[in-house]
């Protein structure tokens, strides 16, 4: 309905949307969002609306209602005011975390077990702040837009990129006239996103897509073409600049240039590691192998005199019914699970094709080394964490050493959840304390996590899943 669609909107991108910054509580405008600090800076907003002083008062007036008439003391009537968050539950506990730690704020988490004892307290507004994730607000949609938000705040807006995504449905289902939405990821510069995020934010903006996409998407990305004649570039560069006047209202971007005399001097360090003449040997063999053979002849004239290629002709599949593509993007993953750590190769495959194909790899290989096969047997072949088997956990071993010394805190991803399970096994040999934050860690539990790392003198490592 017309009465329904919101009449104020934005959309706020900042390069990271994580909680990490500490503001100080006077801080209460909103003049842009910086880095990483966007979620503090929301607050700080939300503290302003409310007329959150930063003083005993607010704990006064976070008082249940009976306490407050009690008192004799007039509820200020913002304690009507609700605001809506939705964020992903990877983060839902930072914004809790946060809203805790920077104001008095009557907050309710609107998640998991208790999701309906809360919600019956939401419905009775007894709460300033609901908390909630993209899945909670579509099961509980109907009982939210029954309620009055004075504003609705998405945490990851980026989501809402796809108009036929069931998330931008619901996104698009929620009654309320302010909406803004915080983003640290760039929209991949494909303009029906762009398009999907705003017409979110502020409904018929930029028009509806048929004509967002002849009136800007085409010209731009017809002017962006390496055969775009001079009339063409023209055009787009218009296009372009009518779209970022038309948006200019609405989208606030921040980089860390703006606060980078606040940052801490960043130094990275590229550091190559060399193989163990373990990971040699068997990378060797792996190069040795007759499907390597057949992957690197692949491109040479068959030997029947066709003038095909002999891919294409007499050595499309290897004796087990393989194709050189297929052959060759398997090989390429297991030589790089060798160039990690050798223990990746007995680790359980995606597929039960590449699981068979590098067990018959690792037959071949480990014959050689019958001291490594019996250490197999004796402990879990991935529990192996012993250096000499892995040139970059040689190389990590001094590091770590090194930094224990410093007592510097170390945070070590991998993308391999397999090989995190190889360091931890390390971590424990060596009688390190360590925390693991990766795929498998409860939401609530993450933040419990960060907290015990950034504390405790004791936890120095961290390992975290890249995924």
């Amino acid at each position: 309905m017309p009465g329904d669609r919101p009449t104020c909107g934005s959309l706020l991108a900042a390069e990271s949307s994580r909680p990490a910054g500490r503001l100080p509580l006077a801080r209460w405008t909103l003049p842009s969002l910086s880095p990483a600090r966007t979620p503090a800076k929301v607050i700080s907003f939300l503290a302003a609306v409310l007329h959150k002083k930063g003083t005993r008062e607010d704990i006064e007036n976070n008082m249940p209602e009976f306490l407050l008439k009690s008192m004799k003391k007039d509820p200020s009537s913002t304690a009507r005011k609700m605001f809506l968050i939705v964020a992903p539950l990877s983060v839902l506990y930072n914004w809790k975390d946060e809203l805790d730690t920077w104001g008095y704020f009557r907050v309710i988490v609107l998640h998991g077990s208790k999701k309906d004892s809360e919600l019956i307290r939401l419905k009775q507004k007894r709460c300033e702040i609901a908390l909630t994730t993209y899945e909670t607000l579509r099961l509980c949609l109907e009982e939210l837009n029954s309620l009055e938000w004075s504003a609705v705040i998405v945490d990851e807006a980026h989501r809402i990129k796809n108009p036929k995504a069931r998330v931008t449905e619901v996104m698009k289902a929620v009654k309320c006239k302010v909406r803004i939405g915080l983003t640290g990821t760039i929209l991949q510069n494909n303009m029906k996103e762009l398009w999907c995020v705003m017409d979110w934010a502020v409904p018929g903006l930029l028009g509806s897509r048929i004509h967002f996409k002849k009136q800007f998407s085409d010209p731009v990305e017809h002017g962006q073409r390496h055969t775009a004649t001079k009339r063409e570039l023209a055009t787009g560069r218009k296009a372009m600049h009518r779209l970022a006047k038309k948006m200019s209202g609405w989208f606030l971007r921040r980089t860390k240039t703006l606060i980078k005399g606040q940052l801490p001097k960043k130094e990275d360090r590229m550091v190559y590691c060399s193989l163990t003449d373990f990971q040699k040997a068997v990378y060797q063999t792996v190069l040795e192998t007759e499907d390597v053979a057949l992957i690197l002849t692949s491109s040479q004239p068959c030997t029947c005199g066709s003038g095909q290629k002999r891919r294409k002709c007499c050595y499309k599949t290897n004796s087990q019914g393989d194709t050189v593509k297929t052959l060759c993007l398997s090989y390429l993953t297991v030589l790089q699970k060798v160039a990690n750590h050798v223990a990746l190769l007995q680790a359980a495959s995606t597929s039960k094709h590449q699981e068979t194909l590098t067990k018959r790899i690792c037959s071949q290989v480990f014959s050689r080394f019958p001291d490594f096969v019996q250490k197999s047997k004796d402990a879990a072949f991935e529990t192996l964490s012993d250096p000499k088997y892995s040139g970059k956990m040689k190389v990590l071993q001094q590091l770590l050493n090194h930094f224990r010394k410093h007592r510097d805190k170390v945070l070590l991803f991998s993308f391999s959840t397999k090989l995190l399970d190889v360091l931890q096994q390390y971590c424990m040999a060596s009688g390190l304390d360590y925390r693991r934050l990766d795929g498998s860690t409860k939401s609530e539990e993450r933040l419990k996590i960060v907290k015990e790392f950034n504390s405790s003198q004791d936890v120095n490592i961290c390992l975290v899943s890249t995924m």
